[in-house]
């Protein structure tokens, strides 16, 4: 399947909200759609979503600002995971952010998340640190990771 990453629009919101609820810490239609007008305003907020066959598959919610990204939310719709959404997905917006003048990314991820993990390592990312219970529903640490782009 061809992906095509994109920056979000209006009309993914909704396509992106029923995304999240598959997530462990889901964002609601409503951060989604405050972090997305955020960015059409011109703020920090940069959301980018994955399509596959004219449907949105994938988002990732990031914050720009001097100079760093800050990832905020990745999360692929269960049916598309383990293709290389993700992937491609990170490393377009990552591309994308780049060329605003992103100098470095970081994240949170759960410490107990080795998928995600993994995924992260091998796009140049390295642990950086841990914050100690982090995140609920279950409570977790959250391993801090970065990388210079």
């Amino acid at each position: 399947m061809e992906y095509l990453v994109r920056s979000m629009q209006p009309a993914d919101v909704a396509a992106c909200a029923v995304i999240e609820t598959s997530a462990g810490d889901p964002w609601s239609l409503e951060q989604i759609a405050e972090e997305l007008d955020n960015q059409q305003s011109g703020g920090a907020s940069r959301l980018f979503v994955a399509e596959g066959n004219g449907q949105v598959i994938g988002l990732a919610a990031w914050q720009l600002a001097a100079g760093e990204a800050s990832l905020y939310t990745l999360t692929v719709s269960p049916s598309a995971r383990r293709c290389g959404v993700g992937r491609r997905l990170l490393q377009d917006s990552l591309t994308a952010l780049q060329a605003e003048g992103a100098l470095c990314a970081f994240l949170e991820v759960r410490a107990g998340n080795d998928a995600a993990i993994a995924l992260y390592e091998q796009l140049r990312f390295a642990a950086a640190g841990l914050r100690k219970r982090f995140y609920q529903n279950p409570t977790e640490d959250a391993l801090v990771m970065n990388c210079e782009l």
